[in-house]
């Protein structure tokens, strides 16, 4: 039965993952694309492919493909499973002991729930929760999930759901439609460089008005924290929305199911 308890890692999930037999430390993150594997680690075989992908700011990633002997989460194990070798030499000091992603192309045929209020992670068949359409897109080994999102300005913005990310992203290009001026004197501005060594620029506003899931006003959150950047999608949804839910996420029948349950 899939079940486990969860850490985490400031926002992000941390999950006991065992990569061919052996105790790992992995992050689970939906907006992560393909499972991927800390460089040197043992248990993973290349298979001289590469994988090439777009970071949400449009810079595209390369690393190279390789085959894990056995991948083991919470009671499901997939044996040779395609997964991708990460170089995290550059990643802050606290990701020192992680060992990887968990993405969501290993639960591409499984439901599984998220409790974030009990920390546990289990299987979601039959998981109660309103019911959210999500376009899930596959290419190769890479799986990613998509949801209409109302934001105010009345746009309904296509999201990616992203674990990955805290608070709610979005497009600079919807900052004026959404009511928001990047060079107020209230908007941060924040410039520097992530992980990958690439440059960014980023603002950071809270946006008056209520989001929701498209065709789910009843789950709402009121005045956001967003942060803003030139990005190749509309927006991405993160942990302070998803987390305030049990989510489920049920990729084989498109749709992903939020219980309010933590929202008192």
């Amino acid at each position: 039965m899939l079940e486990a308890s969860f850490e985490t890692l400031r926002h992000l999930v941390v999950v006991p993952v065992l990569l061919d037999g052996i105790d790992r430390r992995f992050i689970l993150d939906s907006g992560i694309g393909l499972t991927l594997v800390r460089e040197g680690l043992d248990g993973c075989r290349l298979t001289g492919s590469s994988f090439a992908g777009k970071r949400m700011s449009g810079q595209e990633v390369s690393v190279p493909l390789a085959a894990a002997r056995t991948v083991s989460f919470a009671g499901m194990q997939r044996s040779d499973e395609e997964v991708g070798i990460l170089d995290m030499g550059g990643f802050p000091q606290a990701f020192d002991d992680i060992d990887g992603f968990l993405s969501l192309a290993f639960f591409r045929r499984q439901p599984f729930s998220i409790d974030y209020e009990r920390r546990t992670i289990r299987d979601g068949t039959g998981a109660p929760g309103a019911p959210i359409p999500v376009r899930v897109e596959i290419d190769g080994p890479s799986v990613t999930a998509f949801m209409s999102l109302r934001i105010p300005g009345a746009v309904n913005a296509d999201v990616e759901l992203d674990m990955g990310s805290d608070t709610l992203i979005l497009d600079e290009r919807l900052a004026e439609r959404t009511g928001v001026r990047l060079d107020a004197p209230d908007a941060r501005r924040e410039e520097g460089v992530d992980e990958m060594g690439n440059r960014y620029v980023r603002s950071f506003a809270r946006v008056k008005g209520a989001i929701h899931p498209g065709g789910a006003p009843d789950l709402v959150q009121h005045d956001p924290d967003v942060m803003f950047q030139r990005i190749i999608y509309d927006g991405l949804l993160g942990h302070a929305f998803l987390s305030r839910f049990c989510v489920t996420w049920d990729l084989p029948n498109s749709q992903i199911r939020l219980d309010p349950r933590s929202l008192g």
